[in-house]
């Protein structure tokens, strides 16, 4: 079998001007959580620099070493840092990222969808214009419930906050990603072939003591050959088996074949920047970002979407391309830290385009008697959906004594949502317009129990916007209502081993119209056919726990589990017709535990060994609204870790991993009616990867 991956990084730093470089040291701002014990984890939940233990608000922090001994390089790979986070990401389903946050999330295939969690990075929201590569990362922060008074823009379920680094006038990093698999067509014997290249750049300039310049811009391209990660089959009918069995193909758990003659080639490339300026007015900093970003993606060839040329129906897409582009301007005003009377206050703006080309989408059915016809033969739709929001904000706290804060926060968010369609086959136009207008809020208390423990306890009312959805063919374009959380979370920090952070916190949330996608099979056609929907009255509710941090010298750590009782309402009728109110959550495992830790040992004056370990367990997971047990999986631990070396600065490292030890097939997608039988999609960490890592900072 010949699959391999290969992932190349290279980091670069200058100063620009040598004599402007000190300076900008000493002044830049503190990066990630420094990893020696009695140290403070700094975080920017709220748009300050404060202390982990000082943020009222359930954080999960993963540091720049974490990042590197897990080997997280991508959105994906976040799946393994936090207990409350999930990320599904499929091919077409990547709406903001794919994640969700304590079993709230948007899964969706309709280009007018927003998700629930917000990806920021280095102060900029990404809406669906997103990065998918993390390099050059300082540290993540998981930031969990709605985040709206701050962060806005599609925030409504929690934040997935990327600080990048900071440290010098200059710096320019790249990373190049080459893989092959995890598909093989058996046709042809060719295993699938995904690339990725990025390559990131800053400049930081202190134009006075008072005025700061950041200029940020990155840019990535990819390539996708055999159609990628996509659909194999984990089961169908016996009738169906016998012919997927004569191209190669055995259904099943890890099945990672497919065998078609003409395969799907796709291309995406995604650019942004942004322009900060940040001014010391004495009893205010101003701050303003002025963002960018651009992603475009192309699918060159059509193909079959069952991968399975001897099956008697076939679903084929056609040729298509859709760009999106994302401007944003943030006002920011912040009085000073450590004030009786903190607070920021702004102003935000969002213009996010998205253009969708006519994707012809074909149904072909080969009769016993040879013949072949089309039940379905649509020629697809111009698609231009529109999203402008303008929003002001504020957030403040009062220092009512030494120990006691008081928290008050509100947005008010305007905004119009916009579609213009054009049919393919007969010019037909259509427009549709949903405008909105909605507060969102956040109030609560914090009190400093002792020196080193913090309790809270918050009520907060999410906000994210309506869709208007695009289904498939013949179905016209419909309104689905905006998505509105109530949430209620309490908790203490407290400070351990002299730097380790215990996070605890309960948390309930109720979620008017929560924004779902149910897929059936249309009755007549046999078409597969996903629709977005409003569910009233979802609920989330739970517990978690998490422990970060330095526990002495030579250990670090960083480990959490939660239960999350994430519910349909009662009486709620899924896809298979049964009743699944009070059921868990599709994408929602109920229990999940987290562990990543790294011991050091020096082993000459220069050189230090290092062994680490991490670990992820999940209850059963549901995949689908539906009570059928054959479409969830199982509960299940998947296992990784490192072994080696490397110098006392950090410079240089070698080391030997593996990566799901196990070889445990944890879908990343799993679709029912899938040509008579359940398709299922995996990635890179659906499989065992052992390797050899090599990193150089020069």
């Amino acid at each position: 079998m010949r699959k391999f991956n290969i992932t190349i990084a290279a980091l670069a730093s200058a100063s620009a001007i040598a004599l402007t470089a000190p300076a900008i040291a000493q002044d830049a701002a503190p990066q990630a959580a420094a990893e020696d014990a009695n140290s403070d984890i700094i975080v920017t939940a709220q748009r300050r620099q404060e202390k982990v233990t000082e943020v009222p608000i359930s954080i999960t922090v993963a540091s720049q070493a974490q990042l590197e001994r897990q080997q997280v390089n991508n959105l994906n790979d976040l799946n393994r840092i936090a207990p409350a986070l999930e990320i599904q990401s499929a091919p077409a389903q990547n709406t903001g990222g794919g994640g969700s946050i304590r079993g709230i999330g948007t899964q969706s295939f309709s280009p007018g969808a927003v998700a629930s969690v917000g990806v920021v990075v280095d102060q900029v929201s990404q809406g669906n214009a997103n990065i998918s590569d993390l390099f050059d990362v300082s540290r993540i922060e998981v930031l969990k419930g709605p985040q709206g008074t701050l962060f806005g823009l599609t925030t409504s379920a929690g934040v997935i906050n990327v600080p990048v680094s900071t440290t010098s006038a200059l710096r320019v990093s790249g990373m190049a990603n080459l893989r092959q698999g995890v598909n093989r067509n058996a046709t042809t014997g060719d295993w699938n072939d995904v690339n990725r290249y990025a390559v990131r750049g800053r400049y930081l300039w202190n134009v006075t003591d008072d005025l700061t310049f950041n200029l940020l811009g990155d840019w990535s391209k990819g390539s996708a050959e055999n159609g990628g990660d996509f659909f194999t089959f984990l089961s169908n009918t016996p009738a169906n088996t016998a012919l997927l069995n004569s191209c190669g193909i055995t259904p099943g758990e890890g099945n990672q074949d497919f065998c078609i003659g003409n395969g799907l080639r796709s291309r995406n490339e995604s650019w942004g920047g942004s322009a900060q300026l940040e001014y010391d007015a004495g009893p205010l900093t101003l701050t303003s970002i002025t963002a960018y970003r651009k992603s475009e993606t192309s699918t060159a060839t059509g193909g079959s979407i069952y991968r399975a040329d001897p099956l008697a129906s076939t679903l084929r897409s056609g040729p298509t391309a859709s760009n999106i582009r994302l401007f944003t301007q943030e006002f920011r005003a912040s009085s000073p830290s450590n004030s009786m009377f903190e607070y920021t206050v702004g102003a935000f703006y969002s213009n996010q385009k998205t253009v969708q080309q006519p994707e012809r989408f074909t149904i072909s059915v080969r009769l016993p008697n040879g013949v072949v016809i089309r039940p379905v033969d649509s020629p697809g739709a111009l698609n231009e959906i529109t999203d402008e929001s303008l929003a002001v904000f504020g957030q403040g706290t009062l220092h009512a004594t030494d120990s006691l804060r008081v928290i008050l926060g509100g947005r008010y968010t305007g905004g119009r949502l916009s579609l213009d369609r054009t049919d393919a086959g007969n010019g037909a136009k259509s427009f549709q317009i949903l405008n909105v207008d909605r507060v969102s809020w956040r109030t609560g208390l914090q009190y400093d129990v002792a020196p080193s423990l913090m309790a809270y306890a918050t009520a907060s009312r999410g906000f994210k916007g309506g869709q208007i959805a695009v289904p498939t063919a013949p179905l016209l374009p419909y309104v689905v209502q905006p998505e509105v959380p109530m949430s209620y979370e309490g908790g203490v920090k407290a400070t351990l081993f002299g730097g380790a952070v215990l996070d605890f916190s309960l948390f309930y949330s109720k979620i008017k119209n929560f924004q779902a996608q149910e897929c059936i099979v249309n009755p007549i056609t046999a078409q597969l056919v996903c629709a977005q929907t409003n569910i009233d009255g979802v609920k989330t509710r739970g517990a978690e726990i998490n422990l970060f941090g330095r526990i002495s010298d030579r250990l670090s750590l960083n480990t959490g589990f939660i239960y999350t009782k994430a519910t349909y309402p009662g009486g709620f009728i899924g896809n298979d017709g049964s009743n699944i109110g009070g059921k868990q959550l599709a994408y929602s495992p109920r229990y999940k535990f987290t562990l990543s830790g790294e011991y050091e040992q020096p082993l000459t004056s220069g050189l230090n060994g290092f062994l680490a370990a991490d670990t992820i367990w999940k209850s059963r997971i549901r995949y689908q609204n539906t009570s059928r047990t054959e479409e969830t999986f199982r509960p299940h631990w998947t296992v990784g870790g490192r072994v080696g070396v490397r110098s006392e600065d950090e410079r240089y490292s070698a080391g030997l991993f593996v990566r799901n030890l196990f070889n445990v097939n944890e879908p990343s997608l799993l679709q029912s009616n899938f040509g008579s039988g359940l398709g299922v999609i995996y990635g890179p960490q659906s499989f065992r990867q052992v390797g050899l890592q090599l990193d150089a900072k020069f």
